[in-house]
């Protein structure tokens, strides 16, 4: 993981200590999966909805991490 310094005040999403203005930190992207349909809400059938109808969609999250637990 590369390092680079920080212009603001961040918190290590690991640890939670506070990484100060000007430490050396990492950046993480972690994928969140989600299951999501095309339908909206009104136009929903009354029975379930079937698999086919399921897709999955990612969300992203950028997290900070400090030079310890990179």
């Amino acid at each position: 993981m590369k390092l680079k310094k920080t212009r603001k005040n961040r918190t290590c999403s690991v640890c939670s200590a506070p990484i100060p203005k000007g430490a050396l930190y990492g950046s993480k992207t972690i994928s969140i999966p989600m299951k999501s349909t095309i339908w909206t809400i009104d136009n929903r059938p009354k029975e379930e909805i079937p698999d086919w109808a399921w897709e999955t969609t990612y969300f992203k999250k950028v997290s900070a991490v400090c030079e310890a637990c990179k």
